[in-house]
């Protein structure tokens, strides 16, 4: 019986120490997801709002919960159910929610209205800190934690300034759950920084920014930030406001313009080889950052009508059209890829939302060589939450696939189990909740 308890300890152990995995929203994963209609189903649906006015923000994953800000409330919610299982009040709204809390080393980062940040201690749901910037605005910028620092950006107007800043996430004074803090570094912008998630590169980090003016097609910056210190190191002109984030391959950064451009550029301590820069005229305004994998980038771009859009499939080196499939609308926030099939079918699956009624979630299937498109809906809400969307799709380590809607849902997609499967779901459980008591037990002795 002892021999029996101790395998059973050491399961519960071990599980423990992969549950304490790092908290992060993940854009690439390896999992068996759902590839069609036919074998995806909603696993729960929950409703936050009534409509983009009040609508959640887009989701976070952090171990066993979603984090999740619904008008001036923090939720935890369990990933299971979507049930909320805690909740903590926060200083402001996050106003426009497109972008998700930024979950770090047992932390929620809020990106809150006039230029807010709040944190929070997921486990307790305390308030840690409050950092509110001198210049304002909105906080519509993802914000990226590493190494102990804050990098995030505010939006004030198209002609007007907004800072981007680096903050220290040390809670300097735990008694205080509302202490004030102050920033590393602040670097001022004409035009601000909107959805412009940066990109760090060794001892610089890489953010675009607007263009300054109430056009969308106007010279714009990317800049080249010292990490310690916010001093510019260099910038590049590109066209059109930049309303992605930058992603990094292969010693060069991708980018995307509202004035329709995809932008590849040689990067190194800082500088820009301009030599280098390539510039593809996409037909489009596009805001979804490059997602890069085989040496293919895809991006979102926006068709001739509203209503309208395409993922174009390009090369990366040479930054020519592979091949463009048309969406149900236009793909503009950021893509999920799954490789769970490639070792088996050799092909991957590219996740997107559509801003455009109802405002499912589709599926490119790609593969090597691969010149024709072929794209599949996955899920589709029904009446009740039909509407526009502009959200990313996360995932969990189980594989279902999350998003949130204009309409205040937010949607839990799982591939439909087997009998077999639905068991093996079951001993997990079991498994999760021997882990519950065993953690239940050694708080116990350990007071």
């Amino acid at each position: 019986m002892k021999k029996i308890i101790c395998f059973i300890l050491s399961i519960a152990l071990l599980l423990g120490a992969f549950s304490q995995g790092a908290y992060a929203v993940e854009y690439k994963v390896d999992l068996k997801t759902p590839t069609s209609s036919d074998e995806a189903e909603a696993k729960w649906t929950q409703k936050f709002g009534s409509s983009y006015l009040d609508a959640p923000s887009s989701v976070a994953v952090a171990g066993d919960y979603l984090m999740i800000m619904s008008k001036s409330s923090l939720l935890k919610v369990d990933r299971s159910n979507g049930k909320t299982v805690a909740s903590a009040k926060m200083v402001n709204d996050p106003g426009f929610t497109y972008v998700p809390v930024c979950c770090s080393g047992g932390v929620a980062y809020c990106p809150l209205d006039d230029a807010t940040i709040q944190a929070f201690d997921i486990k307790t749901m305390k308030s840690l800190w409050v950092y509110h910037d001198s210049l304002g605005g909105q906080s519509l910028t993802p914000i990226t934690v590493e190494k102990g620092k804050l990098y995030t950006g505010f939006w004030n107007d198209e002609d007007k300034y907004a800072n981007f800043v680096c903050l220290d996430v040390k809670d300097e004074n735990t008694k205080s759950e509302s202490e004030e803090k102050s920033p590393d570094w602040t670097f001022k912008s004409l035009g601000g920084f909107y959805r412009t998630e940066c990109k760090i590169i060794g001892d610089y980090l890489y953010v675009g920014s607007d263009d300054g003016t109430v056009y969308s097609d106007k010279s714009s910056k990317v800049y080249s930030l010292n990490k310690s210190n916010g001093k510019q190191a260099d910038s590049l002109d590109t066209t059109g406001d930049i309303r992605s984030g930058i992603s990094e391959d292969s010693g060069n950064i991708f980018f995307v313009t509202k004035a329709g451009y995809l932008y590849s550029v040689g990067v190194s301590n800082g500088k820009f080889n301009k030599s280098s820069l390539k510039k593809l005229a996409l037909g489009g305004s596009s805001t979804s950052t490059p997602l890069i994998y085989g040496g293919r980038i895809y991006v979102g771009v926006q068709g001739a009508r509203l209503s309208a859009g395409y993922i174009k499939v390009i090369d990366e080196k040479t930054l020519k059209v592979i091949y463009s499939a048309e969406a149900n609308g236009y793909p503009q926030s950021n893509f999920l890829i799954s490789t769970g099939y490639e070792k088996d079918e050799g092909k991957i699956y590219v996740y997107f939302t559509y801003n455009c009624p109802p405002g499912g979630m589709s599926v490119l299937v790609d593969s090597a060589n691969q010149k024709q498109a072929e794209l599949h809906d996955v899920f589709t809400p029904d009446s009740s939450c039909s509407g526009y969307c502009i959200s990313p799709v996360v995932a969990d380590d189980d594989g279902p696939l999350y998003f949130k809607h204009d309409s205040g849902c937010i949607f839990a997609v799982a591939k439909k189990q087997s009998r077999d499967q639905t068991s093996k779901s079951l001993f997990r459980r079991i498994i999760e909740w021997i882990v519950s008591v065993y953690q239940m037990i050694r708080r116990l002795f350990a007071r």
